[in-house]
């Protein structure tokens, strides 16, 4: 199987995204843009924590499902 991770961050004022050449992305955007390249959502990640647990970055985790 293969697989794809995307790194998604967190803004000063709590919203997560993910930053392309184009902009930031919202995280329902990555997932229509993955899943328009043949990939499914499986899960994520946490990668960074911040003060009292919150979660600043994690990864969304991708699988690759069509020919």
């Amino acid at each position: 199987m293969k697989y794809k991770y995307v790194r998604i961050r967190s803004s000063i004022g709590g919203t997560y995204y993910y930053k392309d050449e184009n902009g930031k992305i919202s995280p329902r955007q990555v997932i229509d843009d993955m899943a328009a390249q043949g990939y499914r959502y499986v899960g994520n990640i946490p990668v960074k924590q911040g003060g009292y647990g919150s979660l600043m970055e994690y990864d969304m985790i991708f699988e690759y499902c069509c020919q």
